[in-house]
């Protein structure tokens, strides 16, 4: 057997992106090393709180990371009205009281990318602004 892909999500969780999420965690051909969220479909908020619970369904360990809370040029708007007000439907998920790993996601990505060179791969789910960033 090969050896699982590595990957780094980006994030703006939302129902969409946790299924994303959820399936990349459980499938044998991936390893997620990492989560970073950033605002997007909600508010960076709800979208972290989303990341950690679908880490926590999948029984994963992957840290998650909060990133950037608003967009560099234009307004930031969400997309509540498509995914509800928590981004999951509204539909009655505990989706607080969890902590991330760390409050600054754009760094640990950096980071994690400059310690594996060419042996993570990015997938962006949400606005690029994290990737965008540079600290």
């Amino acid at each position: 057997m090969t050896a699982p892909r590595r990957i780094w999500i980006d994030t703006d969780t939302a129902s969409d992106d946790a299924v994303a999420i959820l399936m990349a965690l459980k499938h044998e051909a991936t390893e997620v090393v990492g989560i970073s969220v950033v605002a997007g479909n909600v508010p960076l908020h709800e979208a972290t709180q989303n990341a950690l619970y679908t880490v926590e369904l999948a029984g994963a360990t992957t840290p998650v990371h909060v990133g950037a809370e608003r967009s560099l040029v234009r307004p930031y708007t969400t997309a509540q009205f498509v995914h509800g007000d928590d981004g999951m439907g509204d539909i009655g998920l505990p989706l607080s009281g969890r902590t991330p790993a760390s409050h600054d996601g754009v760094q640990e990505l950096i980071e994690a990318f400059r310690s594996a060179p060419g042996a993570i791969d990015l997938v962006a789910l949400g606005p690029l602004t994290n990737v965008a960033l540079d600290r």
